[in-house]
């Protein structure tokens, strides 16, 4: 009777290691750009919410009020504006974010969120 070894040899098993390594090494530099994208997305619906005006000084106040809060460190105040779409405002997030990966490669994300800036009264 002939007897089928099975299973994974050593260096599959390296080969998947390395793979599996990598990944893991791309979430961890990739992972915080994005968490810290939805802390802003985050702020951006919280202060349409609450602000109540269209002043862009007053919103802009609030604005560094809730990344102070919610600790955004990547965050400019260049990256929000209030655009008007019909009767509407809204509260626009857009930016365009740049990070090392390995040795001289970059990986560039780029981010756009609004949320209707609700008025007092409705």
């Amino acid at each position: 009777m002939r007897y089928h070894q099975r299973g994974i040899s050593f260096i599959g098993f390296v080969i998947v290691l390395a793979v599996a390594g990598f990944f893991l090494f791309l979430g961890m530099k990739i992972g915080p750009v994005y968490i810290e994208y939805f802390s802003m997305r985050n702020a951006v619906n919280k202060v349409a919410n609450e602000v109540g005006t269209n002043d862009i000084g007053t919103i802009r106040k609030a604005m560094d009020r809730q990344m102070t809060i919610d600790y955004a460190a990547s965050y400019q105040p260049e990256f929000v504006r209030v655009q008007r779409e019909g009767d509407a405002f809204l509260l626009v997030l857009k930016y365009e974010i740049r990070k090392p990966l390995i040795y001289n490669l970059d990986f560039v994300a780029k981010f756009e969120h609004s949320a209707p800036i609700r008025q007092p009264g409705a």
